[in-house]
């Protein structure tokens, strides 16, 4: 997918390609990737951000200690705050300033978290990046929180909505991303889950994978 998600698609193949599993992918709203994940409709889900919460749902990679391992992640993002251009609303990496008014973020995910935690109103509606920044640009919310990535490529791709909106130079937040096992797989495949998340590290660190990135970062330019 051109917006980045494709990127997770790219190094998922690479895994299955390495290992003797075939992955059936399904596109589906993130809430209900993540409640058939829950319910086991699913083997695993991506990409997710660690939340104390969804470790009722599956799993996350951990290291020899238990602990969250980074080092499995599929991805890095940045979120970054969008404005249009005439407000003068900001964040200056501690707080928002001059914020009088909602903040837009994608449905079900976890920077509304973030938001809320600065005492900021979210609005949830939306579940698509190019609506949430065209909600903005008609001003029914007073800011949009979006990972970097697909905010920028919204903005590249529509040249009416970047002639009104900007980026917010510092980040909200930057976030690992992970895929996610449901319980019964891990329960039923503890050993092969783990072979999945370290060749997820393996994949992501390889070369094939890095011209990949490099290709899809150089397609994305205006």
């Amino acid at each position: 997918m051109a917006d980045g998600r494709g990127l997770n698609l790219q190094l998922l193949r690479l895994v299955a390609d390495a290992l003797p599993v075939q992955f059936s992918f399904v596109a589906v709203p993130w809430k209900r990737c993540l409640s058939g994940l829950a319910q086991g409709t699913y083997d695993g889900a991506f990409a997710s951000s660690f939340k104390e919460e969804r470790l009722l749902l599956g799993r996350y990679p951990q290291d020899a200690d238990g602990r969250l391992d980074e080092r499995k992640r599929l991805h890095t993002s940045i979120y970054a705050l969008y404005r249009r251009k005439d407000s003068p609303v900001s964040w200056n990496g501690e707080e928002f300033r001059q914020l009088h008014g909602r903040v837009g973020a994608l449905s079900g995910f976890s920077i509304a978290d973030f938001i809320r935690a600065q005492g900021a109103e979210v609005d949830e509606t939306s579940r698509d990046p190019l609506a949430l920044l065209q909600m903005l640009s008609l001003k029914r919310i007073e800011a949009a929180a979006l990972q970097s990535l697909r905010g920028d490529f919204v903005l590249q791709s529509n040249p009416e909505l970047a002639a009104l909106l900007e980026k917010v130079k510092l980040p909200l937040e930057e976030k690992a991303y992970y895929l996610m096992l449901s319980n019964a797989y891990v329960a039923d495949n503890p050993a092969y889950a783990a072979r999945i998340w370290d060749e997820i590290e393996r994949q992501r660190e390889s070369v094939t994978y890095r011209q990949q990135v490099r290709d899809f970062l150089a397609r994305s330019q205006p």
